[in-house]
């Protein structure tokens, strides 16, 4: 009996879309995945492959975001934001639920009420995947069952543990969010996510960082440790980390190199994933 796999798919924005370049590689090899596990753009990308879509498949629906930043479709809006990602998902999920997936999917969540992690593996789908992704200050919160549901990158943008309270045997996770040592230590929190530059804003060389830019570094130290935190204490067995190197979470401007970097990291990793799962429950 082979080992039952769980694919866990890390929140990243735009970056996501190395997801699919992974997932390309899997498929071409036929390695087996028994359910996934997304936060944030991860959560789209897993439910659009739960669904029954291919990786390239996904990548070409996805290509309608191509050049689009994210915020800046509609600046004064985060309303306007959400209903634009809506529109891209209900083609494929309006009217349906989790229980309409080819696979089982699992999705993550904050409520920001409670603080609480909260994982939707039930329900329709839309919500669910528009909670998950409901990045704080770029799109509202998501009210699911009387919760105020946001990107669940807010705790842990890698929810392996998830993977874990399912009784997976092999995890194999896919991380793409940004490491903190490739950083500009102190650029702005609007060049960072977004990819507008706003000098008057940052701080580089030996200049002092300035109020905005230290602000936002100390968010980046904090999400980072635990980050790297979660990882050690559910660690997955084969973990993915594609080089996409400094591309901004909200732009879309580039489909093809998070795409390409994703492919070749998978294709690195396979053997390993190949040696793991000919192994008797991934021991």
């Amino acid at each position: 009996m082979r080992p039952k796999v769980a694919l866990v798919l890390g929140g990243g924005g735009s970056r996501g879309i190395a997801h699919l370049g992974v997932l390309d590689v899997l498929m071409q090899a036929e390695i087996p995945v028994d359910m996934i596990v997304g936060t944030s753009m991860g959560a789209i990308v897993g439910a659009l492959y739960a669904a029954g879509y291919a990786p390239r498949e996904i990548a070409k629906r996805l290509s309608s975001m191509r050049g689009m930043n994210l915020l800046s479709m509609n600046l004064f809006s985060a309303k306007a934001r959400q209903q634009r990602v809506a529109d891209q998902l209900a083609p494929v999920f309006a009217g349906k639920t989790f229980a309409d997936l080819e696979l089982p999917l699992a999705v993550t969540a904050v409520d920001m009420i409670s603080g609480n992690e909260v994982v939707l593996a039930d329900g329709p789908l839309i919500p669910a995947l528009l909670a998950s992704s409901a990045v704080p200050g770029v799109f509202p919160p998501v009210e699911i069952e009387g919760m105020q549901l946001a990107d669940g990158g807010v705790i842990d943008s890698v929810a392996t543990h998830v993977a874990y309270q399912y009784q997976a045997d092999v995890i194999i996770a896919v991380d793409v969010y940004p490491p903190l040592e490739q950083d500009n230590p102190w650029v702005d929190p609007i060049t960072a996510v977004i990819g507008l530059n706003v000098p008057f804003l940052s701080s580089t060389g030996l200049r002092p960082p300035g109020v905005v830019s230290s602000l936002w570094r100390s968010v980046r130290v904090i999400t980072w440790h635990l980050h790297e935190k979660r990882l050690q204490e559910h660690p997955p067995h084969i973990l993915i980390r594609p080089p996409i190197g400094d591309t901004s979470s909200l732009d879309f401007s580039d489909l093809e190199g998070p795409f390409e970097a994703g492919f070749r990291e998978g294709e690195r990793i396979l053997p390993m994933i190949q040696a793991m799962l000919r192994t008797p429950q991934g021991e």
